[in-house]
């Protein structure tokens, strides 16, 4: 299974918004230099993740774009249908369910888009802070007992 290098990228930018979900809006511009994605492809990206509901954007000097949901509520499976669509391995096949290779691979599709539908952004996140040691967020809220 070959990913697209559109997809690898989307995948660095909705983990570098994960990872900054707490401080709000991030610019196009530190999102670029950060995962070193070039910056008009990044805008465009961005915006296919908006219109499928998974980023929101502000204008401004404070502006730029944010999870549109918490990252424990984001599927990486939801990334993959934004920018490259569902998971399809018989494209460009001629392919029946009721031959033996066409149901086999109806059946392999299924268990990879479970599987990437069970993992989710929060999940990244935490495998990449481990990685890199990164401190893991605090409460914005602070409470007392």
């Amino acid at each position: 299974m070959h990913l697209s290098a559109k997809l690898k990228y989307a995948l660095c930018a909705m983990l570098e918004l994960g990872l900054q979900h707490r401080n709000q809006f991030v610019s196009v511009n530190v999102l670029s230099e950060k995962r070193s994605i070039p910056g008009p492809f990044l805008e465009k990206l961005l915006l296919e993740l908006k219109r499928a509901g998974l980023t929101v954007s502000r204008r401004g000097p404070d502006g730029g774009y944010s999870l549109a949901l918490p990252p424990d509520e984001i599927r990486i499976g939801d990334i993959f249908t934004a920018v490259d669509g569902p998971v399809n391995f018989s494209e460009g096949f001629e392919l029946q369910e009721s031959s033996e290779i066409g149901g086999f691979f109806a059946e392999l599709e299924q268990e990879v888009r479970d599987v990437l539908n069970t993992k989710t952004l929060h999940e990244l996140c935490c495998h990449a802070r481990k990685i890199k040691r990164l401190p893991q967020p605090t409460h914005s809220h602070p409470f007392s007992i």
